[in-house]
């Protein structure tokens, strides 16, 4: 009777462990047609703002519930689809991005998918998203938000994770019109690890705190670099 009772009491957060982790869309290889189809349903729920700040990713954008309307002065608009990486962009680019003729594109990166993604790969993609932007002559600006060391890293990973993150910020640096924003201290805890407390027990998807934590970091963020630009303009 006791074992039945456990089973009942443990059976829905089973449920939602397997949601976020084995059956995880968000883990799925996607194509083109996918990501384009799925954009297209999206772009239906509402009429398309001008030079909107476009908020695109996989799982930490499709989780991210309660997005700010606006970023510094640009509406928000955010696009995503379970399975959706950098290569899709590059490849899929006039509809997945140039589409939104954006002003600012801020591409949040996963962290699980990146821990299996050599650096060449995930840099030639990106590269090619800011050859592109030249190409069909559109100005955003590509803010690239790097994954977050989360608990899913393991101990024997994490060097790897963090050279990743250090040839991201060099490709940056190099890259005109891009800017490379690390999140992790949002998240660090006493110890100046980035604390489990955020996520979910797979390790990885945020909890509506963590969620709001990044809401409140973007807008601050945003809100200076419209003070930055105002202040270069009226000099």
């Amino acid at each position: 009777m006791l074992r039945v009772v456990w089973l009942i009491i443990l059976a829905p957060l089973l449920v939602v462990v397997l949601r976020l982790t084995a059956l995880d869309p968000n883990a799925e290889a996607i194509s083109c047609l996918d990501a384009q189809s799925a954009f297209e349903i999206q772009d239906f729920s509402a009429s398309l703002p001008a030079n909107p700040a476009l908020i695109i990713g996989n799982q930490r954008v499709k989780y991210w519930r309660e997005i700010p309307n606006q970023l510094g002065a640009a509406p928000v608009l955010k696009r995503t689809i379970g399975g959706l990486q950098p290569h899709h962009l590059d490849k899929c680019f006039p509809r997945l991005i140039g589409h939104y003729q954006p002003g600012t594109v801020f591409l949040l990166l996963d962290t699980e998918h990146l821990i299996a993604t050599p650096s060449e790969d995930l840099l030639d993609s990106l590269q090619g998203i800011m050859e592109q932007r030249s190409v069909y002559g559109l100005r955003f600006e590509l803010a690239v938000i790097a994954p977050i060391t989360s608990p899913i890293v393991s101990a024997s990973d994490r060097g790897k994770f963090a050279n990743l993150k250090n040839e991201l910020r060099d490709w940056s640096v190099r890259t005109l019109g891009t800017r490379y924003l690390s999140i992790d201290d949002l998240y660090a805890g006493d110890n100046g690890e980035v604390s489990p407390d955020y996520f979910w027990p797979n390790g990885n998807t945020l909890t509506d705190e963590g969620y709001a934590k990044l809401t409140n970091w973007l807008v601050a963020l945003s809100n200076e670099r419209k003070k930055e630009f105002t202040g270069i303009v009226s000099k």
